[in-house]
């Protein structure tokens, strides 16, 4: 277990972490999510000991190591860029930490072949960094962070910088590769899908403060705050914008003394003029995702993104007139 009990942090006078409470569950991904400039980094770089907290303490497994050094931590941390040495093979790049803590030649040789095989790198091991790819370096840096045996592994958007398809297969393989070593991950990412895809308990940072906690799928459906809500990009409307809508209780936020209902855009229906009475909703954009439309909605007093099925995109087209119902609840509201 990982736990941070009232870490703070400034720079100058902007407090970049407020007071963080949080217990982080063993051999588990961790998720910490929010938008750039939230203390993510920060965050990351107070547990590894690379930063000092201004007050508050860094407790793993019991002891507190908030006055540790970061080798003394049993922690690992792998950077949003690889920063391999140019002048040293992939192998020899991967047994750095070890010759630098003085390994023995036949147990650095060992565990590279080791970690190599687990990262599915071992063909690379003669290669030097500009002779491969973004991914196969930065297959590379997560092996020399593995090398060590580390009780929990640092990940500070380490796959932000690589194409899409190369993010989403690297996703699968951290997730395989938690479930063989079977140690503590904790991940930063802006990304909403790496953070839903990847984590075993998310955790939402917004201004530097933890905003909402838990299981994946219960914070994606109901939010527990209107900054998680924004974070995760859902409709939040005023509900006095609605009337009587039906909205389930974990689907209110109450933020500023205003209550709002929080929606996810697959929760909304849109249907053209000609399948609805009085339609009061007008598409101001539509969007192609890889396998649906996003619409864009101007309802008057508040605006709704909506999930569209690829087919239905003939009938929902930009300037034209819809009606929205809510699926969710037991209660629908058409405009």
């Amino acid at each position: 277990m990982i736990e941070l009990i009232n870490v703070s942090k400034s720079f100058g006078k902007i407090k970049v972490l407020k007071n963080i409470n949080l217990k982080i569950p063993e051999e588990r991904i961790t998720v910490v999510l929010g938008p750039s400039g939230t203390g993510k980094t920060t965050l990351l770089r107070i547990i590894a000991g690379l930063e000092r907290s201004h007050s508050g303490k860094v407790v793993i497994n019991g002891k507190d190591v908030t006055t540790l050094p970061p080798w003394e931590r049993g922690v690992s941390m792998v950077f949003q860029r690889p920063g391999l040495f140019p002048h040293l093979s992939a192998s020899e790049n991967i047994a750095f930490p070890l010759e630098a803590l003085q390994f023995p030649k036949n147990e650095v040789r060992r565990r590279v072949e080791v970690v190599a095989k687990l990262v599915r790198v071992e063909h690379l091991l003669n290669k030097f960094p500009d002779e491969l790819s973004g991914g196969e370096q930065q297959r590379i840096s997560l092996a020399r962070a593995l090398v060590i045996q580390p009780k929990l592994l640092l990940l500070d958007e380490p796959l932000s910088n690589l194409d899409l398809r190369l993010r989403e297969d690297l996703r699968v393989e951290l997730k395989r590769l938690q479930r063989k070593v079977g140690i503590t991950f904790i991940h930063v990412t802006h990304d909403q899908d790496e953070a839903l895809e990847l984590a075993d308990f998310l955790v939402i940072l917004f201004k530097g403060e933890v905003v909402d906690y838990g299981e994946p799928v219960r914070i994606y459906e109901s939010p527990r705050t209107y900054e998680a809500a924004s974070v995760l990009g859902h409709n939040i409307i005023p509900l006095s914008n609605l009337g009587p809508v039906g909205l389930s209780p974990e689907s209110i936020v109450v933020h500023k003394g205003v209550t709002y209902g929080i929606i996810p855009e697959y929760h909304v229906s849109v249907k053209s003029s000609e399948e609805c009475r009085d339609p009061q909703c007008i598409v101001n954009q539509v969007l192609i995702r890889r396998n649906y439309g996003l619409a864009i909605l101007d309802c008057g007093t508040f605006k709704l993104r909506a999930a569209v099925n690829l087919n239905s995109l003939v009938k929902v087209k930009e300037s034209t007139k819809v009606c929205v119902d809510f699926l969710k609840y037991s209660l629908q509201h058409t405009f």
